[in-house]
């Protein structure tokens, strides 16, 4: 039996280029309500349950986070939950905090790198990079992401992780390692000869990081089974360690340049053991150095959606909490798969060729052991929160919009564009994280005691419970895992509007739309001489490249960009041009 009673929670998070803002809001609600719960939870132990003031209505069961995991733009977002949760001056975006003050999902997915200077999309097109580095490393220019990754990746002041947070805390971001790890298997089972075998090569990979603490020491641990690394945010460059980490996850490939990582070679040591799970006959096969480096891609190239290695974690963690159900994962995805066929490929040269790097890349991301994880997970122990907008059609009715994210649009790559897109996705995951909680992410309630270590008082039962179906007294009830303070009555949908006003109910944003002829005006020029250098940097020869350039390539390019932009924008509804 779990000696543990806290119920321990796993995040993980799927990549979604500029999307991560939706994962942002998502992220920034579920913290403001822990930490409001963890407010009135601790009021209750000050005044001790016998005190005429005590809160009968407060569930006093605890809640920790335990393993948060990210591909791409889910794992800046999982770096940014850390600080956030290790930084004192964090501040929930709220209607009592509207501008994002002090929040770091806002400042980092909303605002972006937007200053008084430029704005995201002109760091983005600028060409400074170019003649930096005497050749092309991406079709964007990175200097924004960096600008993000500065600002954001700070401890103004430090403080212990809260009650809702572990101690033990892994923070798990994916890499796609274009090196790769070499690995020798050994199939002689005499071990006669160490020629008997053959060397493969993985390309996938995870960085895993916990804090310092009266637990954890920094760096590297002693034991040899242990694969993670423990940061001191005092140092800096332990700070720098995260920063590449982080960077690293999220770089898009082609359109934001690669990163160049270096870990220790005991890393590599250890990781056969942790890979296959033994490490007889199987060694892998180490550079020469105290070091190992390789240039990284986005880690959602070969695993968007890590929950695998994050329930693998979990699992080793705590082995009695998984026999006994005290546990649940949630999976943030602005952009779950609802393919339910698949076209067949054509027959000529270019179909096939399509068709081929269609599968190839489909095969990296069929994660197996992933997927025997998931589906090992039993009833009420896997969620999924995904974007989902409602409008109310002519009838009264509020139905499922057409589109959910503003940023989908250009392959994710939209809320680049403009703030107002970014802004939609991070309210729309505030939103969505709120019916999550009260409606969805509960226990049944013949499971409450057993799951939650707690027993419930018909208080708190008569505050927050929900049926299905809705406000059925006599459907079947569920309770929730996280209850959220702004609830008067969850049953018939009562909610605090006098204390949290716009926060009680969040109303679905309406979606916003641009003016494409003012896009324009303000980043043709900008476009064009993007193109132009970039075509530069890829033709060697300067007058054939000058030539190529100012004929064609400027006029062809923007024009092929510029109805990309314009179909895509269009198609989802966000142009307002007439």
């Amino acid at each position: 039996m779990a000696s543990d009673k806290k119920f321990k929670l796993c995040i993980t998070m799927a990549g979604a280029v500029s999307a991560g803002g939706y994962t942002a809001g998502v992220l920034d609600y579920l913290l403001e309500t822990l930490e409001l719960w963890e407010r009135a939870k601790q009021k209750n132990r000050d005044l001790g349950i016998d005190h005429p003031e005590y809160d009968k209505s407060i569930p006093m069961h605890d809640v920790e986070i335990d393993v948060i995991s990210g591909s791409s733009a889910g794992g800046i977002s999982g770096t940014l939950t850390l600080l956030a949760l290790a930084d004192k001056g964090h501040t929930s975006y709220n209607k009592d905090n509207p501008k994002g003050d002090n929040n770091i999902f806002y400042k980092s997915w909303v605002e972006m790198a937007d200053d008084d200077q430029s704005d995201t999309v002109e760091k983005l097109l600028g060409t400074k990079d170019l003649k930096q580095y005497g050749e092309v490393r991406s079709l964007l220019n990175t200097e924004a992401i960096e600008v993000i990754a500065d600002k954001a990746l700070n401890i103004n002041e430090p403080r212990p992780m809260p009650n809702y947070a572990s101690k033990s805390l892994d923070i798990i971001l994916t890499t796609t390692n274009l090196r790769g790890l070499n690995f020798k298997v050994n199939f002689d089972t005499n071990a006669r000869s160490s020629s008997s075998g053959t060397v493969i090569t993985n390309h996938g990979g995870f960085f895993r990081y916990k804090l310092k603490n009266d637990q954890f020491t920094p760096g590297i641990p002693d034991d040899e089974d242990a694969l993670y690394y423990v940061l001191d945010f005092n140092k800096p460059e332990d700070m720098q360690y995260l920063k590449d980490a982080t960077l690293s996850t999220a770089a898009f490939p082609i359109g934001l340049k690669s990163r160049e990582i270096t870990i220790s070679k005991e890393y590599i040591k250890r990781y056969p053991k942790y890979l296959f799970g033994q490490t007889q006959g199987i060694t892998p096969v180490i550079p020469d150095g105290d070091n190992y480096s390789f240039n990284s891609v986005d880690g959602g190239v070969i695993n968007n959606e890590p929950y695998g290695i994050a329930l693998k974690v979990l699992k080793e963690k705590h082995p009695d909490h998984f026999n006994e159900d005290k546990y649940a994962v949630i999976m943030v995805d602005p952009f779950p798969n609802k393919d339910h066929d698949v076209e067949k490929t054509g027959t000529s040269i270019a179909k096939i060729a399509g068709g081929m790097f269609k599968a190839l890349r489909n095969q990296v991301m069929f994660n197996q052991d992933g997927i025997l994880d998931a589906l090992e997970l039993k009833g009420r122990t896997k969620f999924l929160i995904e974007p989902v907008r409602k409008v109310e059609n002519n009838q009264g009715e509020w139905v499922r919009a057409k589109n959910d994210l503003a940023s989908a649009p250009i392959s994710g790559f939209a809320g680049f564009l403009d703030k107002s897109f970014r802004e939609h996705d991070f309210q729309l995951g505030r939103k969505n994280c709120q019916i999550f909680l009260r409606y969805y992410f509960a226990v049944s309630e013949d499971r409450m005691e057993d799951r939650l270590c707690e027993k419930a008082t018909e208080e708190a039962k008569n505050r927050f419970e929900f049926a299905q179906p809705p406000k059925d007294p006599n459907g079947k009830k569920f309770f929730p895992i996280i209850p959220d303070m702004r609830i008067i009555r969850n049953l018939d949908g009562q909610m605090n509007d006098e204390t949290y006003g716009a926060d009680a109910i969040i109303k679905m944003p309406p979606l916003p739309k641009i003016s494409f002829f003012a896009f324009e005006i303000k980043y043709k020029k900008l476009i064009k001489q993007r193109i132009g250098k970039l075509s530069a940097g890829l033709i060697n020869n300067s007058f054939v490249s000058w030539l190529v350039n100012f004929v064609f390539i400027k006029r062809k390019g923007y024009k092929f960009v510029k109805e990309a932009l314009y179909d895509s924008l269009r198609e989802n509804d966000l142009l307002n041009d007439k």
